[in-house]
């Protein structure tokens, strides 16, 4: 009897020390940190869980564009520990009247929001509380998204900003701020109407382009007109042939404009002027080769999108993330937005 117990015992040990592994193991990174990541969660992210603008002099600037797009990023990495994290500190610092201000500076809010911003972080909530079947995300997304509908709307559609305790508002609709996913969420919660959502992306279907194919600015509310750029920038002009691409809308003539531009120089740069398409700035963004891969991905065009890939690593300082490597200066954007596209180019593939 003696030995059978101590056999017994023996197997419970083992038993025991196999469930705890399997424990510590659940605990742990279902896979090694990107190098991207890791200078993001060891260099951006402050004790607060705040993600600093720049590291040299824009280190106590947060802003609400960077909360979204780690949140978007985390849900497509399916990290749900970490973006939890991210949600209480954005509740923490950002949440305001349930509406996100825009930036933070040292101990001062500003007093607006950004509706791109918004409208990203509300997809995000409503898509994470499906996929991880939590109702505190959907709840808060939903209330976010009321708040937004209630007094950041002016004649029907979505204006830039809203001040957060006046809720004096903008008359513009930026083009690159109508975002199709969030729309089709918050009808899904019945947040929006499907009238209210054909109304928003008629804008961005009904935008015309230029001959050479680049699309407007925004959209003026009171003349109910298009405004374009003299200078384009080229992440607006990529998130808006994003969103188009991303509800089935043509780009083609944009496509064409974009790849003939990296053919002519071999690379993009931030910005160009209208007229006579030529660069007026000198430097490749790792943001804008991040956009130019979610379009493709968008497209469908995954080897297109694999080139703009790799475009933007060249640019990363392969022991940190993308950092300028003569003024070590960085931006949150041109780190967390890549980190994005990464993720969504692999999972692209891995879903085929």
């Amino acid at each position: 009897m003696r030995k059978n117990n101590k056999w017994l015992l023996f197997i419970g040990s083992v038993v025991l020390f196999l469930i705890s592994c399997t424990a510590k193991e659940m605990t742990v990174q279902k896979e090694p940190l990107s190098p991207t990541e890791q200078f993001v969660i060891q260099d951006l992210l402050n004790d607060k869980g705040l993600l600093s603008t720049d590291l040299t002099n824009q280190k106590d600037l947060f802003l609400s564009e960077s909360v979204g797009l780690w949140l978007a990023y985390l849900l497509e990495k399916d990290d749900q520990a970490r973006f939890n994290d991210q949600v209480n500190v954005m509740k923490s610092y950002f949440l305001t009247n349930d509406m996100i201000v825009w930036r933070i500076e040292g101990s001062k809010k500003a007093t607006v929001n950004a509706l791109i911003d918004d409208l990203r972080i509300i997809r995000v909530l409503l898509e994470a509380g499906e996929k991880w079947h939590d109702s505190s995300y959907i709840q808060l997304g939903k209330n976010m998204g009321d708040q937004l509908v209630q007094y950041g709307m002016n004649q029907n559609l979505f204006v830039d900003y809203v001040d957060v305790y006046t809720h004096d508002k903008a008359q513009t609709l930026t083009i690159s701020y109508i975002m199709p996913s969030a729309f089709k969420e918050m009808e899904k919660y019945d947040v929006l109407s499907q009238q209210q959502v054909q109304h928003q992306l008629a804008i961005l279907q009904n935008a015309p382009l230029t001959e050479a194919g680049f699309f407007p600015k925004y959209y003026d509310i009171p003349s109910k007109s298009y405004v374009f750029d003299e200078e384009l920038h080229m992440i607006d002009q990529l998130y808006t042939a994003y969103h188009l691409a991303s509800m089935n809308g043509d780009t083609a003539a944009f496509k064409n404009w974009l790849l003939n531009l990296l053919k002519r120089d071999d690379k993009l740069y931030g910005r160009y002027n209208a007229q006579t398409n030529e660069s007026t700035v000198s430097y490749e963004s790792p943001a804008v080769y991040a956009m130019a891969a979610r379009y493709m991905i968008a497209l469908n065009e995954k080897q297109l999108a694999q080139q703009f890939i790799e475009k933007m690593s060249a640019l990363k300082d392969p022991t940190t993330g993308y950092v300028d490597k003569k003024t070590q200066s960085t931006h949150s954007f041109d780190n967390l937005l890549p980190l994005l596209a990464e993720r969504e180019v692999e999972n692209a593939y891995n879903n085929d």
